[in-house]
């Protein structure tokens, strides 16, 4: 028989393994989040600045 709760908690569960392997993945491969990209962007504009003063 056909249970949609028991559905969720499996995909909850497939979500659970899933996440920090493509995490890993994601890190292994060069992929950033886009909050540490930019706090990267700001300090390579903080850096150009000191080099033209």
């Amino acid at each position: 028989m056909f249970n949609p709760l028991k559905m969720a908690g499996d995909l909850k569960g497939m979500e659970k393994m899933l996440k920090p392997a493509l995490e890993k993945f994601m890190q292994d491969s060069g992929f950033i989040k886009e909050s540490e990209f930019r706090k990267l962007e700001k300090r390579v504009e903080e850096l150009e600045e000191k080099l033209k003063d």
